[in-house]
């Protein structure tokens, strides 16, 4: 019979491999507690239709019907919701960090100071929906429905909303420096001290809303229909508006400082008190626009239709007239 001895070394060695399955075990232990315990959240969300506080990271319910949940103040990271119906429900302080909510339904919820940095609401219903002081940093709501919806002071750098349905939403004091909203739908849109700089607008629809005092320096709005718009005390420094319908808009007191609007509408638009310079008219009609006390020095007016009348209160200096000369008519 074979004799067994066990030295130090080998002790020690069973008393490590020991702690090592006891330790595995434990771990082992508390992520099936942990399954368990979401799996509990879950279907007491599904079924009660309320969860506070919850951690529902990485859940899956497609197509669920959750109309006036309350998941305040809950994590939802990463969680697919796709096509499920959150209509009227209380979302205020909700984390969906990268969240899928692709036509889901969110019309009337309150979503308040929830954070949505780089969630997917691809043709979501979001309308009238709360959405004040959210933070919607790189999400994607292409096709989103968010007419009527609130959104002062949110944050929506980076997002895009092309062809998002934005008609009279509340834009309000809104950060949506370096956003795309190409064919979006912003009519009768409150933007009052928005920020848009660095934003695509290209072929959006602008009509009748209210952009008094917003940012748009080197935004695109290239084939805008800004029919009616309020830019007052706007500042458009380099943007690009070429194409764009800009027929009556108030431009009263606008900073349009090297700005592109060749081949514009400006019909009876106001520009008086604006600031023109070296800003590209080319091509534009200015038909009736009010231009008392606007600063063209350097401007570009070359085939531009417009008449002595309207550019009889302007001021002049060193700007290219519809036929190519020189006016210094201004200069000190």
């Amino acid at each position: 019979m074979i004799a067994w001895t066990l030295d130090r070394r080998d002790i020690r060695a069973f008393v490590i491999l020991a702690i090592f399955f006891s330790t595995l075990v434990a771990i082992a232990a508390v992520i099936l507690s942990g399954r368990a315990a979401k799996g509990d959240r879950i279907n007491r969300l599904v079924t009660d239709k309320s969860c506070v506080q919850c951690d529902l990271d990485q859940i899956v319910l497609h197509d669920t019907d959750l109309a006036k949940v309350n998941l305040e103040n809950s994590s939802l990271r990463n969680a697919d919701l796709t096509g499920s119906d959150l209509e009227g429900g209380n979302l205020a302080d909700t984390i969906l960090s990268g969240a899928i909510l692709t036509d889901s339904n969110l019309a009337y919820s309150n979503l308040q100071d929830a954070v949505l940095s780089g969630a997917v609401l691809n043709a979501t219903q979001l309308n009238e929906a709360n959405l004040r002081g959210a933070y919607l940093g790189d999400a994607v709501l292409d096709n989103a429905m968010l007419s009527g919806a609130s959104l002062d002071d949110a944050i929506l750098i980076r997002a895009e909303l092309n062809n998002a349905d934005l008609r009279q939403t509340n834009l309000r004091r809104v950060d949506l420096g370096g956003a795309t909203l190409r064919l979006a739908n912003l009519r009768r849109a409150n933007l009052i001290r928005t920020n848009l700089a660095n934003t695509d607008l290209g072929k959006a629809d602008l009509q009748g809303a209210d952009l008094r005092r917003s940012d748009l320096q080197h935004a695109n709005l290239s084939n805008a229909v800004l029919r009616n718009s309020n830019l007052r005390d706007a500042n458009l420094r380099q943007a690009n508006l070429s194409n764009a319908i800009l027929i009556r808009a108030n431009l009263l007191n606008a900073f349009l400082r090297e700005a592109n609007l060749s081949d514009s509408e400006l019909q009876q638009a106001d520009l008086s008190g604006a600031i023109l310079n070296r800003t590209n008219l080319a091509r534009a009609n200015l038909t009736g626009t009010n231009l008392t006390g606007a600063n063209l020095r350097r401007a570009n007016l070359q085939d531009a239709t417009i008449s002595a009348v309207e550019l009889a209160n302007a001021k002049l200096c060193e700007t290219t007239m519809p036929d190519g000369t020189i006016s210094n008519r201004d200069c000190v």
